[in-house]
């Protein structure tokens, strides 16, 4: 009876501890304490704000968790910024293009430092054993807050209140507009506006009654250019004859006075030409019946009194 009490005791002993041993490994696998057993290095960011970081918040490259925030962000001495202790596992080394920032799952999500790869970092040339290239324990590291909710939330605000002055302006003008409006379209100038438009087809009516009349004074003066063109060609063909009549009395004249015929003697000889003058002075006074030579015979030429010499 007493062996049986004992294996049963020596049974539910080792139940209770199979049991115990689950729960550690399941509270080592499952809870924050298994970060115990894995190696660290430390270092601190200045932020200029946290606001929603905790305490064993996930420090964060490329989305995989390489850390955790140690301690709650405190209070710089400047004010200006806040500082948060992070534990980086030994394993990943951190390069120093890096920037650290405060990021946060979504828009409502909880908040995380990210660790973003510069524009600058190059994965070839990257040596994670080289000291010159990656952050060391205990180093100091300027961080920088990523846009979130907040960020967003103001911006919205700002542009909510330029929407808002805006609307305001456009409000002020609409009434503006109003006014000038009712204005111009007052019983005053909707009369003038009838009066106007009235004088304006009086004028259009005027004008086409004036082309009217341009148009006769055109065919006028068409047909006065016409005539006168006429005019023109007959005064060219005048001109020609005369050009003409005057081309013949020059051959006339030419043929008169260098030719063999009476007017070219008249015109030549000296004496037969004073015979012709007696010879008509005696006929105007005598008559052809009573005609009488009584003119003074002429004095040969110096030429002929030559010959009969």
């Amino acid at each position: 009876m007493e062996n049986r009490e004992k294996l049963l005791e020596l049974k539910v002993g080792v139940f209770v501890l199979v049991g115990l041993a689950v729960i550690a490994a399941m509270i080592i696998e499952f809870g924050l304490t298994r970060e115990g057993f894995r190696k660290f290095y430390h270092l601190t960011v200045d932020i200029p704000d946290a606001n929603g970081l905790l305490k064993g918040s996930d420090v964060q490259l490329a989305g995989a968790r390489i850390g955790y925030v140690s301690e709650k962000p405190r209070i710089l001495p400047t004010i200006g910024a806040v500082a948060i202790e992070i534990r980086v596992f030994q394993e990943i080394k951190i390069p120093r293009s890096a920037r650290f920032e405060v990021g946060s799952s979504g828009l409502l999500g909880d908040r995380y430092v990210s660790v973003v790869m510069g524009k600058k970092f190059d994965p070839r040339t990257f040596n994670p054993n080289d000291p010159d290239q990656v952050y060391a324990d205990g180093e100091k590291i300027e961080g920088t807050r990523a846009g979130g909710i907040e960020e967003l939330a103001a911006k919205g605000s700002d542009v909510m209140d330029e929407l808002k002055s805006a609307l305001v302006k456009l409000k002020d003008t609409t009434s503006d507009l109003d006014k000038r409006l009712d204005q111009l379209l007052s019983d005053a100038n909707l009369k003038n506006m009838k009066d106007t438009f009235a004088n304006l087809k009086t004028t259009s009516a005027s004008f086409v009654d004036a082309s009217k009349d341009l148009n006769v004074v055109i065919q006028n003066a068409q047909s006065a250019i016409d005539a006168a063109k006429q005019t023109m060609t007959t005064t060219n063909g005048a001109a020609g004859d005369l050009r003409g009549a005057i081309a013949d009395a020059r051959k006339v004249l030419r043929k008169a006075t260098e030719g063999d015929g009476v007017i070219a003697a008249l015109l030549s000889n000296r004496e037969l030409g004073e015979n012709v003058k007696a010879l008509i002075s005696n006929l105007r006074q005598r008559g052809l019946l009573f005609y009488r030579d009584t003119a003074p015979r002429p004095s040969p030429s110096p030429a002929k009194r030559a010959i009969s010499r």
